[in-house]
């Protein structure tokens, strides 16, 4: 899901909850934010709406140079100043002890609509935390170059720091409660993993303008991790373990080490865990029967010495190595692709199959696509020029609109077969650029369908297999389709 801008988008009725990251013990926050959320808005464009949205961005400035601390100041000013306005409001929630201060963009790959965005926060992070923070945010990018699979596709990821202020900087557990900005607590495993609240993860990233309910949050004060549904939770810094639950968050993939660390009631059946022994039932069964070196049925898997399986005998992320296995990278590369379109442009503007818009050839027309460009491998593409009785269908996804709405590509369904041969294949500039042209002496009188397919082989140079054997929602291929009519002489 996209997130909307918090400058247009806040809304909070007088009935509404806390703003994002307010925790239960913050008493007199809490009762402050709801007298202010029960306060009229003022006209918009009176002066003092306008007053207030110029000290607005007077704050938001502050933050941006990173002076914290007079932001949070400056917020509170704010508030009090002109509580009954949009931007009164809005600094209300930015000025509690504990909750969301501002974000900010540190690597920017490309536009965010066509893009992995990860948001990095932190929790236990008081004000004076705030640079150490700043600090921690700046590492975790270079920890996702050095790491193989993500970086061949690291232009493909967007990264934005959360600055999430905590009046306090512990965990709850062990007979303590602290006021955090996520409500870090240490959970009841074995090991005492540290965890957050998930709901308020999300609030504060609906305080962005975009995002992908992906987020990976440091707790300052913990032990290990947690990941799931999009979020991973770290205790500490630990590089390791920020990849390994990141594999889970993001990935949804499972645990490939055997030593139990919580109760987890059984096996959890992932693309990289599987309670069969069968090697045509685990869902990595295509790997096997490619014959890819080192992969087959492991036992010991999920936390479980006994009847749960892994596709590697060791060295995966996901137990206590460095790399991923081929199933695992193959499940991470399919889960960019759900996300980012292999096509980020395209020129003239390409029309849908039912528009009765053409354009025409008078001597030769020049079609450009832009594709995303992986570290070490190009995308190919293939142009098709089809009479209009040939023009392939859209593609049948049953759940079309869904993906239109979430962004989720796997919705849209796989591309239809072109039987034709293509008129020109292309593997791309270094910077990923195609180009075709058309030319009116090659073709009769009539109305055509230019098709470019574009498509990740994910072949590697060195590389004896694929990372992606098997992809049945056709997310590594993408297409953009003009009409042409060549008129008669």
């Amino acid at each position: 899901m996209r997130g909307l801008g918090s400058r247009i988008a806040y809304k909070a009725p007088a009935h509404s909850p806390l703003p994002a990251g307010t925790i239960r013990t913050q008493t007199v926050p809490m009762i402050l934010a709801h007298l202010l959320c029960a306060l009229p808005l003022a006209t918009p464009g009176t002066p003092d709406e306008d007053k207030a949205s110029a000290a607005l961005e007077t704050a938001e400035l502050r933050y941006e140079q990173g002076r914290y601390k007079e932001a949070q100041v400056a917020y509170s000013r704010l508030a009090k100043k002109y509580p009954g306005t949009k931007a009164g409001r809005l600094a209300a929630s930015r000025s509690l002890p504990s909750g969301y201060l501002g974000s900010k963009l540190i690597v920017d790959n490309g536009p965010s609509s066509n893009r992995v965005d990860i948001a990095l926060m932190g929790d236990g992070y008081t004000l004076g935390h705030q640079d150490t923070f700043d600090k921690l945010a700046d590492d975790v990018t270079p920890l996702f170059e050095r790491q193989k699979t993500f970086r061949e596709y690291f232009s493909y990821l967007n990264f934005r720091r959360f600055n999430l202020v905590s009046a306090d900087d512990g965990v709850d557990g062990f007979g303590r409660e602290e006021d955090t900005a996520l409500d870090g607590r240490t959970l009841g495993t074995i090991q005492g993993h540290v965890g957050v609240d998930s709901k308020l993860v999300h609030r504060m990233l609906d305080q962005c303008p975009e995002h992908d309910d992906l987020a990976i949050v440091y707790v300052r004060v913990g032990a290990l991790g947690t990941g799931g549904n999009g979020v991973a939770t770290i205790g500490g810094r630990s590089a390791k373990i920020t990849v390994h639950e990141w594999g889970h968050a993001f990935g949804r993939l499972g645990d490939e080490y055997a030593q139990k660390t919580h109760d987890r009631g059984g096996v959890r059946e992932a693309v990289n865990v599987s309670s069969f022994e069968d090697e045509e039932r685990v869902p990595w069964a295509h790997f096997i029967e490619a014959k890819v070196p080192g992969v087959g049925v492991y036992e010991g898997a999920a936390g479980q010495v006994r009847d749960a399986y892994k596709p590697t005998s060791g060295g995966c992320v996901m137990a206590s190595g460095e790399f991923f296995c081929p199933p695992c990278r193959e499940a991470l590369v399919l889960r960019i692709y759900s996300i980012v379109d292999p096509i980020d442009s395209a020129s003239p503007t390409p029309q849908e199959r039912a528009s009765t818009e053409d354009l025409t050839l008078e001597d030769s027309l020049e079609f450009e696509v832009q594709a995303m460009v992986p570290a070490k491998h190009m995308l190919e593409a293939k142009w098709y020029v089809l009479p209009e009785s040939k023009a392939p269908q859209d593609p049948r996804g049953r759940d079309r609109r869904y993906a239109r709405r979430t962004g989720d590509r796997r919705g849209r369904g796989p591309l239809s077969m072109i039987k034709d041969e293509p008129w020109a294949e292309s593997r791309g500039q270094r910077d990923g650029l195609h180009e075709f042209k058309l030319r009116r002496k090659d073709l009769e009188p009539g109305r055509y369908r230019v098709v470019c397919r574009v498509r990740d082989t994910t072949e590697l140079r060195g590389e004896r297999h694929p990372w992606v054997l098997q992809d049945e929602h056709g997310l590594l291929e993408s297409e953009r389709a003009w009409w042409v009519v060549v008129p008669a002489d």
